[in-house]
């Protein structure tokens, strides 16, 4: 799916907790911006506020006037984006990197995601969801779950506390729950396996799929400086032979890569640097 990329300036509509740990921004579009699902923005505050260089944030929705996101504050640029106020100014760089592709007839999905990893597969479950499709999310506690935005999901969490009346949470990994599900409901599969969260969830994902035969894509979270292959801060290993490895930039040839391609035995070493859970 070709989109075209934008760089707007944009009003904060809504800023606010959805969740103990994670916050939604909405802001005003001048116009309507298309994307697909895993497709990411680049974003800085405008005014005195703007920092040196943008922030990548995943695309939770864009509908109409609004685009949508959500984060963690993790260091100085995403506490001075939550403390943005209505009406404050966003300078917004959208859509950008490769997304998640649509669903392949006949062969069901498995949607793996942790953290601010959600947007990218709720944007995915909202566009593209079928009988037979399968959602998961895994959350530190009952308290940094975004419940609200998760209706029809299977949830686990690695502390059993806060969890909501009438709602229920798995305590333990997420690819533990998955497992589990698979195995009461006799499903075999074969099915397409969907992730994006932190990197330990990222290698649990792929060796669940890779164990079963089956097809795994991930959403890799690395710092970005540009989002469109200028500054090379955001490489990832990916194999080419048996021996060969190349850096690939994520902004350009991901974020959605193929899991069997990673080089996961040097994954996150230097040049590149963890994920969007990042300031």
């Amino acid at each position: 799916m070709v989109t075209r990329r934008w760089d707007l300036l944009t009003k904060v509509r809504r800023n606010g907790p959805v969740s103990a740990g994670l916050l939604r921004l909405d802001v005003e579009l001048p116009r309507p911006v298309s994307f697909a699902p895993g497709q990411f923005a680049m974003l800085n505050l405008a005014g005195p506020a703007e920092m040196v260089l943008r922030r990548p944030f995943s695309i939770l929705a864009s509908e109409a006037d609004e685009m949508s996101f959500l984060y963690r504050v993790a260091g100085r640029g995403t506490a001075l984006l939550a403390a943005a106020r209505v009406g404050d100014r966003v300078a917004c760089l959208a859509p950008l990197g490769t997304p998640f592709p649509a669903p392949t007839d006949g062969l069901p999905v498995i949607l793996l995601a942790g953290g601010v990893g959600l947007p990218p597969l709720h944007a995915w479950w909202a566009r593209y969801r079928r009988p037979g499709d399968l959602a998961f999310f895994g959350g530190r506690d009952g308290h940094d779950v975004p419940w609200d935005l998760l209706a029809d999901w299977r949830v686990s969490v690695d502390r059993g506390v806060g969890v909501p009346a009438g709602r229920e949470a798995f305590a333990g990994l997420v690819t533990d729950l998955c497992a589990q599900d698979l195995a009461r409901a006799g499903a075999t599969g074969p099915y397409q396996v969907l992730v994006c969260g932190p990197t330990p969830l990222l290698r649990a994902a792929a060796a669940l799929a890779a164990a079963r035969g089956w097809p795994c894509l991930v959403s890799v979270e690395e710092h970005m400086g540009c989002g469109y292959g200028v500054c090379k801060g955001c490489v990832v290993p990916v194999r080419t032979g048996d021996d060969e490895v190349r850096n690939a930039m994520s902004c350009e040839e991901g974020p959605v890569f193929d899991a069997s391609l990673l080089a996961w035995d040097r994954f996150q070493q230097a040049p590149a640097v963890a994920g969007k859970e990042r300031g």
